[in-house]
C-alpha cells in the first residue's frame, strides 16, 4: 500500500513542476512615483529658499530662482492653506493660484534664513530613523501625500530662532504637479541655549 502511494504521488509531483515551468511568470507590477523622494523633493526646495546673497550694492540676489524652483511643483491652480506672516492674523491663510502662493513662498525667502525643514523620523524596535511618508491615489486621479516635519528657521530681522512642528499635504494632479497644499505648523517656541539666552 505504501508503495502504491508513493508511486502515484510522485507522478503527480512531476506533473505539476512541468507545469510551474510552462507558466509564463507574472509581469511585474507597474512601479508607481517614489513617494519619499517626492517628499524630500519638496522639503529641499523649500529649505533651498534662503540660499541668495546681497551684493555689493545692496541687491538681494538668487532669491526669484529659488522661489521659483519651489513654484515649479505647483500648478498654475493650486489651492494653499499656509500658516500667516502676519502675527495679528488667527488661523490659517488661503492662497488661490499660483500668483498668490509666489507672494507667500517670496515673503518666507525674504524674512527667514537658515530655513530648515526636515522630515521627521519614526523609531521602533530595531528600525531607526525611517521617515513616515503615507500616500493614498486619488479617486479622481494623481496622489496625495502626507507627512510630519520638523520647521526650523531665523527670523532675518532680528536672528531668533523658532522651532516649530507641523504636517504637510500634499495633492498631486496626473501631470505631477500639486494642485492642494496644506501646511500645518505648531506655534513657534523661540530656541534658547541651556542658560534661557537667544542663540
Amino acid at each position: 500500500m505504501g508503495r502504491l502511494t508513493v508511486l502515484t504521488v510522485f507522478p503527480l509531483l512531476l506533473a505539476l513542476a512541468v507545469q510551474a515551468q510552462d507558466t509564463p511568470e507574472t509581469p511585474p507590477a507597474e512601479s508607481g512615483p517614489d513617494i519619499l523622494q517626492m517628499a524630500v523633493e519638496w522639503v529641499d526646495r523649500l529649505n533651498n529658499l534662503d540660499e541668495w546673497t546681497i551684493s555689493l550694492d545692496g541687491r538681494e540676489t538668487g532669491v526669484e530662482e529659488n522661489v521659483d524652483a519651489l513654484l515649479e511643483l505647483f500648478a498654475p491652480d493650486v489651492l494653499a492653506q499656509v500658516p500667516p506672516h502676519d502675527e495679528k492674523q488667527i488661523g490659517p491663510v488661503l492662497l488661490r493660484g499660483s500668483e498668490q502662493l509666489r507672494l507667500w513662498i517670496d515673503k518666507v525667502a525674504r524674512s527667514q534664513v537658515d530655513i530648515d525643514y526636515k522630515l521627521q523620523l519614526q523609531t521602533q524596535l530595531a528600525f531607526e530613523g525611517e521617515p513616515m511618508v503615507y500616500s493614498k491615489q486619488l479617486p479622481w486621479g494623481g496622489i496625495g501625500l502626507s507627512f510630519r516635519v520638523n520647521a526650523n528657521h531665523m527670523a532675518r530681522q532680528d536672528r531668533t530662532m523658532y522651532l516649530e512642528y507641523g504636517a504637510v499635504f500634499l495633492q498631486y494632479n496626473t501631470e505631477g504637479k500639486i494642485e492642494r497644499l496644506r501646511l500645518l505648523l505648531s506655534e513657534k517656541s523661540e530656541v534658547l541655549d541651556s542658560a534661557g539666552d537667544q542663540i
